[in-house]
């Protein structure tokens, strides 16, 4: 079942007040991330010098259920089994296309991000990096980044036009100045505000095949559960069209970043977007026939939950593959009922 602890108000604020009636219902679908849900020296020794161990006290800037024995630890699925950071790193280097997940407002998963940035940039293999939290209609201002200099960090946010308040330049910022500062082509992954209208307004399907019967209908029952059983039925097929055509935008702008030999194109975006079952993972294979499934990793961090004490826990939700291929584990940083909030109760 999605998170229910990452739903983001700002992420309603986002639409115009001319497309309020339908902003609520797409914009949920722009945040469904958000409701599941994140120098120095080189490569992997950097990445386990700074990863957080299993205490506030050493790095986290989160606290709640920090004491879990999860905490600070790594999954890799497909061995069943806990990996340091070193071997992490060492998986992520040969892939082509590495997703690296996030609750959004989480500020220790974009503290791991930054360090897997780092580590894969002091190796030489960060080919490109692209983020939900930018449209595509930035594209023009992202081409011409590499012949600018800006003053201070928010003049480059000033620049590429970034919604400080749909998204957190205190934690977004530090990983867009690590790719401009390091001359990483930067690219925007999302739909922009007029193909998200257009999407929720069309019959017509998204990119038909990238997933099946089932995965849908478990965007369909996300949906549902996200927003707490109070939407609509009859505005699930739209809202699954946008959130599959966002997952589509994002796999496009990896598959245009993915151009240097050797390199792997990066995404920053929430754990709902990079999860192998249901997200740009799919897309990304039903637009390059000859990719295989072993090139993409797809890394989550997630929130230990007060029950969740075993790794599969957190897959139980997983359709006909797991989820992830990594799984991060972090304290958490607010425990809140969003559905109670939602219903106007709080």
């Amino acid at each position: 079942m999605l998170e229910m602890r990452g739903l983001r108000s700002d992420c309603l604020r986002a639409e115009k007040k001319t497309l309020r009636r339908q902003a609520k219902a797409v914009t949920s679908v722009l945040g469904l991330a958000c409701i599941l849900g994140a120098c120095a020296t080189g490569g992997s020794a950097l990445l386990s010098e700074v990863a957080p161990v299993n205490s506030p006290e050493q790095g986290w800037k989160t606290s709640l259920r920090a004491d879990k024995a999860l905490v600070g630890k790594i999954w890799e699925v497909s061995t069943g089994r806990f990996i340091s950071a070193e071997a992490l790193l060492e998986s992520l280097k040969s892939r082509e296309y590495v997703l690296l997940g996030e609750k959004h407002d989480n500020p220790d998963h974009h503290l791991l991000q930054r360090k897997i940035l780092t580590a894969l940039s002091e190796e030489a293999v960060l080919g490109a990096v692209s983020f939900e939290m930018m449209a595509t209609d930035i594209t023009p201002r992202l081409e011409t980044l590499g012949t600018r200099k800006f003053a201070s960090s928010d003049r480059l946010a000033e620049y590429i036009e970034w919604d400080k308040q749909g998204w957190d330049w205190g934690f977004y910022g530090p990983l867009v100045s690590l790719a401009y500062e390091r001359k990483v082509p930067i690219y925007a992954g999302n739909i922009s505000r007029v193909q998200m209208s257009a999407l929720y307004a069309s019959d017509s399907p998204v990119a038909e095949g990238a997933v099946g019967e089932l995965a849908r209908a478990q965007l369909r029952a996300d949906i549902d559960s996200s927003h707490c059983g109070l939407l609509p039925e009859s505005q699930f097929d739209a809202m699954v069209r946008v959130q599959q055509g966002r997952d589509e935008s994002l796999a496009r702008s990896l598959e245009g970043a993915n151009n240097a030999e050797g390199k792997a194109a990066v995404l920053i975006a929430g754990n709902y977007h990079i999860r192998q079952d249901l997200g740009v993972p799919n897309y990304l294979l039903r637009a390059q026939p000859s990719l295989q499934r072993e090139a993409i990793a797809s890394v989550a961090f997630l929130e230990v939950a007060e029950e969740g004490t075993q790794p599969a826990h957190y897959l139980e939700d997983s359709v006909e593959l797991p989820a992830y291929d990594y799984l991060w584990f972090t304290p958490a940083l607010a425990n809140k009922d969003y559905c109670a909030a939602m219903r106007g109760e709080e």
